[in-house]
């Protein structure tokens, strides 16, 4: 398993520890026989961390790690992946129990809703990126923003969280600002980040709509693969402008998804018949169909893209944002240090 899959596998079971640390299920696995050849929970003392009153123990932690791994450690994890996967559980139990604590003494009781407000509330502030992102999760699991809302405010995990971000909201993020002033000063200080290179010398730009047949197809094969390719060129003569949505709908090449975009490449780099009927065209030209090993392509050649500098004006929006995530990701680590030292957390894995 590598690293990255031990942190997930992580944070999945320490979730899965509520923050109040409850007592641990029945039937717990018995948590000093070893479940792999080197790897084992024997180093786990009796009480793994505590804070405010509460007790994350041996066997929460066991059962909780056991659970997502259906009995067994994966074949790779060394007991020193494992040392590190159940520290980490312990400083979240401690950090999350500490803040928990916090926001129910600040006047954020978990409640089905607090749990509906809070999540509107992160709503309103999501990206539309976000938003879509989290729309077409849930449409995977077969639900809508309204039943997942629904299902989650009677869910404890879920009330627990939104009322920390809600806690956070109000103490932390609200507190966060970065003024236009403040953005200018960082803009004229990287000037360089949002500068863009010239695409190399005697390079070429093309974009083009692939129809895929493999070279070996038999001539009924390819003569229907043509057949499309010169369907899609007749529209592109008619309207030329379509020619990257015909790219992103029609296209079997993956630069489909970038609009036929293959960007900049030098000679060599495509297959000749490809090449030649790029050099052979002026800039906008939109080729007749090319036939190679690949199949049937529809090409343009773009315009090579010139050293650029965006404006302050044409970034000055993304770069408050992105610096006051900055200013907000360090407040709350300060925020969350100062609770969880407040309220005397103690981590007992050596």
């Amino acid at each position: 398993m590598k690293k990255t899959s031990l942190a997930i596998l992580t944070l999945t079971a320490a979730a899965s520890i509520s923050f109040a640390a409850e007592t641990a299920a029945p039937n717990v696995i018995n948590a000093t026989v070893p479940v792999a050849p080197k790897a084992n929970f024997n180093f786990l003392p009796e009480v793994v961390a505590e804070v405010s009153g509460k007790k994350l123990t041996k066997a929460q932690v066991v059962q909780a790690i056991l659970t997502m791994t259906k009995g067994k450690i994966p074949q790779g994890v060394t007991q020193a992946m494992l040392v590190s996967a159940t520290k980490d559980m312990a400083k979240r139990f401690v950090e999350s129990t500490a803040i928990l604590d916090a926001a129910i003494k600040a006047g954020f009781t978990p409640s089905p809703e607090l749990a509906v407000k809070g999540f509107k509330g992160f709503l309103k502030t999501a990206s539309p990126i976000q938003i879509t992102q989290i729309k077409q999760g849930l449409a995977q699991k077969g639900e809508t923003l309204e039943t997942f809302i629904a299902k989650s405010k009677t869910q404890k995990q879920f009330q627990d969280q939104m009322a920390i971000n809600s806690f956070f909201a109000k103490e932390v993020i609200s507190k966060c600002k970065v003024s236009e002033k403040e953005a200018k000063a960082y803009y004229d200080a990287n000037s360089k980040i949002f500068e863009s290179k010239a695409d190399p010398k005697g390079s070429m730009r093309a974009s083009h709509i692939l129809i895929k047949v493999d070279e070996k197809a038999d001539a009924k094969t390819k003569a229907v693969a043509k057949a499309k390719a010169k369907k899609l060129l007749a529209l592109l003569e008619k309207k030329a402008a379509s020619f990257e949505e015909l790219a992103e709908k029609e296209s079997e090449c993956p630069s489909g998804k970038n609009k036929g975009s293959l960007g900049a490449f030098t000679k060599g780099r495509m297959v000749p018949e490809f090449e030649q009927a790029v050099v052979n065209l002026k800039t906008g030209e939109i080729s007749a169909i090319v036939e190679t090993k690949f199949g049937y392509h529809i090409i343009r050649r773009d315009a090579l893209k010139k050293a650029e500098k965006k404006t302050f004006a044409e970034v000055k929006d993304k770069l408050e944002m992105a610096l006051k995530q900055q200013s907000v990701e360090k407040a709350l680590t300060a925020f969350i240090k100062n609770i969880t030292t407040a309220a005397n957390a103690k981590i007992y894995i050596k």
